[in-house]
């Protein structure tokens, strides 16, 4: 089973994979949203791939919610939906 690091650790690797500018931080705190490091089809991929590699889904209202723009807090709803 995943932990909360490994989690964390795909996201962010995913949104350093994903941005033009490689002197971007990225960590556990960062809102892939709000900062527009990631535009709408590169989240949607995103949602697809994490659905894909940790088994879970996601609903349209989880995915409206502003708590899961931050890497931390998507790692959590993750670890939630796996238990």
């Amino acid at each position: 089973m995943s932990d909360k690091k490994e989690i964390q650790d795909f996201l962010i690797t995913y949104i350093k994979d994903h941005i033009a500018d490689e002197t971007v931080s990225v960590d556990e705190n960062t809102n892939f949203v709000t900062t527009r490091l990631l535009d709408s089809f590169s989240i949607l991929s995103m949602i697809m791939t994490l659905e894909s590699e940790f088994a879970v889904k996601f609903t349209p209202q989880e995915l409206s919610n502003a708590d899961l723009q931050v890497v931390a807090n998507m790692a959590d709803t993750i670890l939630e939906k796996k238990a």
